[in-house]
């Protein structure tokens, strides 16, 4: 069975960047499509947040500024921080106009940087308080929305993205989805390792999506782990296979490198755009607490707002079929009798993630890593039901990413923020102070280090190092 569907704008992720991105794109004049694995508004990282929301005033945007960027290490793209902090002092209130019920508290002085914060209503995590409304208005001003559909394959010509294919995971139908422009707003990676504070969903899909259709991706070494302080020194101490001692502590948190995008949340694909925790450059090599619902929140908008002004300027272009067969192909190998069990796989590669790409990481786990995941490339999944259907396409991302994770991780010598190798345990600001890019050529991992684009701040200094998200430092004086 399958399904043809056309929009103007399709956005891939159900959560608060997808959301925001889809009510932006619809009030601008274009017909919009949100499709999620997961139901839209429902399971998701936004869901569970702990209800901090980063916002900004005239009189705090500049502290604001150099929070971020001294957090990240000086590897944050100055422009996206710029763009940040300048909007969330108007798209953050904003979000009341949806119905979104949360209060403001300051900061400890006027020019410290402030938070809004989501209330908790009965026994709904404080994230439902911002999803619940975010939904209801999207589906109130025509948002068309589709739940429980894991998108598998981007579908461009001409480096023009046209379209996107996926499977309705309840139904089994196959879905061919026409679309003059895309938004990315998959969320993160951290359920991608065997050990995650994350929800069920965060495995990584739209790395893979956008790796695979040829965007560039920057930043990837850079994932958030919780670790217990006191394990930290421990990792520079190891040498060779990580000990249990540290890989049986701690969880995967947060994703802050991601596909590369400019202001305007545009990629290097035309018509393809991106969102939330998906993209990187903002944050750098670490992050402040209740940056990330803001990321999500103030580039959704901007993403929404240049999907729909792309749909405008340029007519629908027929999808290649031969693309679309591909992706149809694979999933009918799936619905064969012979294969793995999808399940167990993805378990098996997860673990792999965790023990090698995790807390501790040096030449000889990464390469470890490349090795195993490279096995694991010609396996043939074998599916029955809708969680073995989800299964396989989880690992099959996840084993992408993974080769992407290990791939950057080598490349960069030294430790910063929430980056640790065991190898190169200090920050190297001489050498470092770099960003590595990186995308799909011929089934190989290309790369290139750029310069870090700076506006404000040009004198990095030494870097925060630790686990987790960190809170605001005394005041900053940094240029």
């Amino acid at each position: 069975m399958q399904e043809k569907m056309t929009t103007d704008v399709l956005v891939i992720g159900g959560a608060g960047a997808g959301l925001r991105a889809g009510i932006e794109a619809k009030l601008n004049g274009a017909d919009t499509m949100i499709v999620s694995k997961m139901p839209v508004g429902g399971t998701s990282c936004t869901l569970v947040i702990a209800g901090w929301i980063t916002c900004a005033t005239p009189e705090n945007e500049d502290q604001l500024f150099k929070q971020i960027v001294y957090t990240g290490g000086y590897i944050n793209n100055q422009k996206l921080v710029d763009t940040f902090v300048q909007d969330a002092i108007h798209t953050i209130p904003q979000l009341r106009d949806f119905g979104v019920v949360m209060e403001q508290r300051l900061g400890e002085s006027p020019d410290m940087p402030a938070h809004f914060v989501t209330e908790k209503i009965g026994s709904n995590p404080k994230g439902h308080t911002l999803l619940y409304p975010l939904r209801k208005k999207a589906e109130e001003i025509g948002v068309k929305i589709l739940d429980d559909v894991i998108i598998t394959k981007l579908i461009k010509s001409n480096d023009t993205i046209t379209g996107a294919v996926g499977v309705h995971l309840k139904s089994g139908k196959f879905l061919i989805i026409s679309a003059k422009s895309i938004v990315l707003a998959t969320g993160g990676g951290a359920f991608a390792f065997e050990r995650s504070d994350n929800p069920p969903g965060t495995t990584g899909d739209g790395f893979s999506l956008a790796y695979l259709a040829g965007a560039e991706l920057v930043d990837m070494e850079f994932v958030s782990l919780n670790i217990p302080k006191n394990l930290i020194p421990q990792i520079f101490e190891v040498k060779g296979e990580p000990p249990e001692s540290i890989i049986n502590h701690g969880t995967a948190h947060y994703f802050l490198g991601g596909v590369k995008i400019n202001e305007n949340c545009e990629t290097n694909i035309k018509g393809l755009f991106a969102c939330g925790e998906v993209t990187g450059g903002v944050l750098g090599s670490a992050r402040l607490g209740g940056s990330a619902v803001a990321d999500a929140i103030v580039f959704g908008k901007r993403a929404g707002f240049s999907s729909a002004q792309w749909a405008k300027n340029n007519e629908t272009v027929d999808l290649d079929m031969d693309q679309v067969q591909e992706a149809k192909d694979e999933y009918v190998k799936m619905l064969e009798k012979d294969g793995v069990s999808p399940i167990e796989t993805l378990a098996k590669i997860k673990s792999i993630l965790w023990k090698y790409i995790g807390p501790v990481k040096s030449e000889y786990t990464l390469n470890k890593a490349l090795e195993l995941i490279d096995g694991m490339k010609d396996l043939k999944f074998r599916v029955r039901n809708p969680q073995e259907i989800l299964s396989a396409y989880e690992a099959r991302n996840i084993r992408v990413l993974g080769k992407i994770l290990a791939s950057a991780s080598l490349i960069r010598k030294e430790t910063r923020g929430n980056f640790w190798r065991a190898d190169y345990p200090n920050p190297d600001n001489e050498k470092w102070v770099k960003n590595i890019v990186l995308w799909e050529d011929k089934g190989n991992v290309a790369t290139r280090i750029d310069d870090v684009v700076m506006t404000r701040l040009h004198s990095p200094v030494q870097p925060p190092i630790g686990s987790g998200c960190f809170w605001y430092f005394p005041k900053i004086d940094i240029g």
